[in-house]
């Protein structure tokens, strides 16, 4: 009877660190798909030379992903034209949503395209 109490035990513990493991993995995952959006996104409007068409695709599926992105002129001269690109976007972690919003973790990204 004592071996089975503390096999039940050892995988109830086994069982929760995996979940555990698994919500940071995943909350990792959605902190790297956003950084590679934010590549995207900032590489698209090098490319096309701080085109505002761009930057309003940009923007609108950046919406449709869930992020909110922000871009700022801040050109100087014509000639070398200049964006602030500020992504922000929410870090869930599944186990804890369980429990409520508030452990939600909002993440901003932020730099520039020239």
């Amino acid at each position: 009877m004592k071996i089975a109490i503390e096999m039940v035990s050892m995988i109830i513990a086994i069982t929760m660190g995996c979940i555990v493991f698994a919500s940071i993995i995943s909350s990792n995952n959605q902190v790297c798909d956003a950084r590679d959006f934010y590549n995207v996104v900032v590489n698209r409007i090098e490319d096309s030379n701080c085109n505002n068409e761009v930057v309003i695709q940009c923007t609108e599926e950046a919406k449709e992903k869930g992020y909110d992105l922000t871009v700022k002129d801040l050109t100087i001269y014509s000639e070398q034209p200049s964006k602030f690109i500020k992504l922000e976007y929410q870090v869930v972690i599944p186990v804890f949503q369980l429990l409520g919003e508030k452990f939600n973790k909002q993440g901003v990204i932020e730099g520039y395209a020239r």
